[in-house]
């Protein structure tokens, strides 16, 4: 494993003289040990302030000899670092001069090793949690993708929707308010989104739009002007059609063809 051959403090083995990045087990226990105290070992003892990480290297570092990492939401992993654990680690979608799939340590937080507790996880109380899914329409507001329908690019992939923060990277926390937080789907909350296909070009949409009708330019073009997309009142309306239950569902699409007939 990288990094295997380093020295390192005391303080970065666990109890059983196991590197902590390398453990399979609580110490003591037959519990897993969490990616999230790994990536934390890990940065802690092998990266010093203002280094470049990329996912890439970190998947080495948290895999097997020959094996690297494969857990598939192991970015989200870093992303509860800096939501929970006070670890400063922002990406491009915060620093632009940073590239894809990669990472600058800023400042380190809690970790394995360090002798303290680890911090509670304190989240938005379901009062707000509500409050917002409600004001977006529980629709991602990001992409745009209203909760339980399926990805464009992944139809066999249907979105569920979690609370994301306006200043990305900012921690959420209990007391966070309602005009703190907004409705992102939990692909857009990614803080890398590495599962996502490259992103759409200019030369590649131009024709489209070109191709539309002269009043959905306009529409787009005020949707791009507010820098948001309009729903309609049938949106919505559909939108809270999607959360009812399966059998509510049934009863509305035969009320709904009684009406059309």
């Amino acid at each position: 494993m990288q990094g295997s051959q380093r020295s390192y403090p005391s303080t970065a083995y666990a109890s059983d003289g196991c590197l902590w990045w390398q453990l399979k087990f609580k110490p003591g226990s037959k519990q897993p040990f969490g990616d999230e105290q790994k990536l934390a070992a890990w940065l802690a003892f092998n990266c010093e302030l203002g280094d470049t990480i990329t996912m890439r290297q970190l998947r080495v570092a948290l895999g097997e000899e020959d094996r690297p990492n494969a857990a598939e939401h192991l970015n989200r992993r870093l992303r509860v670092l800096r939501q929970r654990d006070g670890w400063e680690i922002p990406s491009a979608r915060d620093d632009g001069s940073l590239g894809h799939d990669e990472y600058r340590l800023d400042a380190k937080g809690w970790h394995p090793g360090s002798g303290k507790p680890r911090p509670k996880l304190e989240t938005p109380s379901d009062s707000i949690r509500r409050q917002v899914f409600e004001r977006d329409g529980r629709t991602c507001v990001v992409c745009g993708i209203a909760a339980g329908e399926c990805y464009d690019d992944r139809p066999e992939r249907r979105a569920r929707v979690t609370l994301g923060h306006r200043v990305p990277g900012k921690r959420l926390h209990r007391g966070a308010s309602v005009d703190e937080l907004q409705t992102e789907c939990a692909r857009c909350n990614e803080t890398v989104r590495d599962e996502l296909p490259n992103p759409i070009t200019l030369p590649e949409i131009l024709p489209r739009i070109r191709k539309l009708p002269r009043a959905d330019k306009r529409t787009l073009l005020n949707w791009l002007h507010a820098g948001e997309r309009a729903r309609s009142n049938l949106d919505l309306l559909y939108a809270d059609i999607r959360r009812l239950s399966a059998t509510e569902q049934i009863g509305m699409i035969d009320d709904l063809e009684k009406g059309a007939g």
